[in-house]
């Protein structure tokens, strides 16, 4: 079959139409332009728009054959599929079958007349009336037809499904849901009624473990599900969540078992083991990206330094018992201090991380985590010069509301070792570091929908040994709107403050500027940069702006208050505004753009400067992958729109980006959303 073609569907999708037919073209290397995904048969939407562009098939694929019984079947599929969509005069006018004798291929075409949709014009439900008023609200929200709209027997089906699961989570297992429609063919109108019987009331029952029975105990304390608890879907999905996350598990299964004599309702969970110790070896480039120490995605900083590096990883997912999830990976690496593909200046580094979880410590659903850090090369800050950072952590986490909130506390050191002949000397910070979590987005890798707030404190020094003693307070608040074709409109609110209020780093007297020689220049430049450190904090632990996930419109961490000092780039303030907003627009299943304006400012100062906003614009490109999307940003910084009256911005030595040569701003290459 060389190609099947649908004519006359305008109201409808062809291409959800031609997913249901049994007569098919051969499969061709291409794309779809449109946002919605490849369609499956029977599956919403039914509407969208999607416009294929076949390129070519590959030699190896199949040439479906024209089987005559089976396209009168699809005439009849045609016009049922039209009817379960809720177009019942919709009819199969005209076929057409070209037949090419020469490389025995045939091109068909179906026309068809979709008439005019039946309309739903009235929705009611019976047998809800003795429940209670916030069940009857979320029994009305669980209602996916709307009146005024066509009928669709998909959406009637998945109501009568959505109202038994709102219904079973608020303990009525049992529970049917009747769902009637009453067309009338002649007006174009459909009648919808939705009888439910409730039942009893049910309970859990017994819990069974099948598939690992050595761990029973603790997938026991992880579902948390006691018998005679009240009865609730919502309740088996934490547990299978819950079981998940224990670590060493291929797979969770929580199957309930009803007894039409009886409103107790047994469990089985069944577990699958996972393979115990994995490891592997590759090669890779970084570029642009931090490793963070702390679960915070509101820290997330980035930096003009890439990587080229081999990588070594072994995991083993029951370390000496307990569940316990042991993850070594060491990283050697050929590191470039210049934004990438630049590679003028080479350094060999090594990053080495090992990260230890041991589930179920102190109560069944709290992991305690433990992680190391030594990263070994030059400052991804700007330094350019050579240092160990070697941080260690340990702490609690839990996750509460099915995953949708999440606690961490953790006691870090983090030591700070330059080359000996550097001016920086050896710090160390110890600190509390407490992060809540809020996560309501449809999906975190590809939000459409939802919210997402997380605050971090971290608090150094006082009772803890440091060289400096500090409360940093940081928030990252997003929002996510679906618009029509696939579109999301995506907006970021990030704030952050920093309070110093004691440090044992040592300034020196630093030379007049009446003395002239080299010596006294480099004690100088020694005074300013110690200075620096005292009053701004720990290299890593400042505030930042500016590069792939903040300001777009500026290189890494040049943002606000920023100077060059014997050419090492000093960055970070005391105060931290930004926000973001981002129109994405789908354009394939897997390409899309984006266009944005991104906003803020980082300051040495105690007071925020709203007055300097250092606005930029720019557009983006997306390609989708199975790791999160790659992403190209061009923003650009007009002059007009960076600072409002007086410019306050320490901005010594350091030159504006350009975007590609011509304009103020910068480019950005990296994996995953800004935001």
């Amino acid at each position: 079959m060389a190609s099947v073609e649908i004519r006359g569907a305008d109201k409808l999708d062809d291409q959800a139409l031609l997913a249901c037919l049994a007569t098919r073209k051969r499969e061709q290397f291409g794309f779809t332009l449109g946002p919605g995904e490849t369609p499956t048969c029977g599956e919403p939407p039914f509407d969208a728009s999607r416009t294929p562009v076949d390129l070519w098939p590959w030699p190896w694929t199949e040439w479906p054959l024209l089987n005559d019984s089976a396209f009168d079947r699809d005439l009849d599929r045609v016009e049922r599929w039209y009817a379960a969509r809720g177009y019942y005069h919709a009819r199969v006018t005209q076929t057409w079958i070209n037949k090419h004798p020469d490389d025995r291929t045939a091109d068909v075409r179906i026309s068809v007349s979709e008439g005019a949709p039946a309309l739903v014009y009235r929705i009611k439900l019976h047998g809800h009336e003795a429940l209670d008023q916030s069940l009857k609200d979320e029994l009305e929200d669980a209602i996916e037809l709307n009146a005024g709209e066509p009928f669709d027997e998909a959406l009637h089906d998945a109501t009568k499904a959505g109202l038994e699961r709102v219904l079973a989570n608020a303990s009525f297992a049992k529970a049917t849901v009747v769902g009637q429609a009453n067309v009338d063919i002649d007006q174009n109108l459909v009648r919808v009624d939705y009888t439910i019987v409730t039942g009893p009331p049910c309970t859990f029952g017994d819990v069974a473990i099948e598939g690992e029975p050595d761990f029973g105990d603790k997938i026991h304390a992880a579902a948390d599900i006691k018998r005679g608890q009240p009865f609730s879907l919502t309740a088996m999905d934490d547990a299978r969540r819950a079981i998940y996350a224990l670590g060493p598990f291929a797979s969770v299964d929580v199957e309930q078992h009803v007894d039409p004599s009886s409103s107790v309702i047994g469990l089985t969970v069944r577990v699958v083991p996972g393979r115990r110790f994995r490891f592997g070896i590759g090669i890779g480039i970084e570029s642009g990206g931090i490793y963070s120490q702390e679960a915070d995605e509101s820290t997330g900083d980035s930096f003009a330094q890439w990587d080229a590096h081999l990588l070594g990883r072994i995991e083993h997912r029951n370390f000496l018992g307990g569940m316990r999830r042991l993850r070594i990976e060491d990283r050697p690496r050929l590191i470039f201090d210049d934004p990438f593909p630049s590679a003028d200046r080479a350094s060999i580094g090594n990053l080495l991380t090992v990260e230890l979880r041991q589930p179920a410590f102190a109560e069944a659903r709290t992991t305690l985590v433990a992680r190391l850090r030594w990263d070994r090369g030059p400052d991804p800050y700007g330094g350019r010069f050579l240092r160990h950072d070697l941080v260690a952590g340990i702490g609690p986490e839990r996750d509460f509301f099915n995953g949708k909130l999440r606690l961490s506390s953790t006691i870090n050191t983090d030591l700070f070792l330059p080359d000996s002949q550097d001016p920086y000397p050896n710090t160390e910070v110890t600190y509390l570091y407490h992060v809540a979590r809020i996560d309501l987005r449809n999906n975190p890798r590809n939000p459409r929908r939802g919210l997402y707030f997380s605050f971090g404190v971290q608090h150094a020094g006082y009772f803890l040994p440091s060289d400096w003693d500090y409360v940093r307070l940081t928030q990252d608040t997003r929002g996510y709107i679906p618009l029509p074709y696939g579109m999301v409109l995506a907006a970021r609110a990030r704030l952050g403050l920093m309070v110093i209020t004691d440090t044992s780093i040592k300034v020196p007297d630093a030379p007049s500027a009446a003395e002239q020689t080299a010596e006294a220049e480099a004690l100088r430049t020694d005074a300013h940069l110690l200075e620096n450190l005292a009053t701004l904090g720990p290299l890593r632990h400042r505030l930042r702006g500016g590069g792939h996930n903040s300001v777009r419109g500026y290189a890494p961490n040049t943002l606000g208050d920023v100077e060059r000092i014997d050419g090492r780039l000093i960055s970070g303030g005391l105060r931290q505004w930004e926000t973001s907003v981002e129109l994405r627009v789908p354009i394939t299943e897997s390409f899309g753009t984006a266009v944005f304006i991104d906003a803020g400012d980082v300051t040495r100062g105690t007071s925020y400067r709203f007055d300097h906003p250092q606005t930029s614009f720019g557009l983006g490109l997306r390609y989708r992958t199975i790791i999160g999307p790659l992403r190209f940003d061009a923003a650009f910084a007009p002059p007009p729109l960076q600072v409002f009256g007086t410019d306050d911005r320490i901005r010594t030595g350091v030159g504006t980006s350009r975007l590609f040569g011509f304009a103020d701003g910068a480019v950005h290459f990296t994996i995953g959303e800004a935001f």
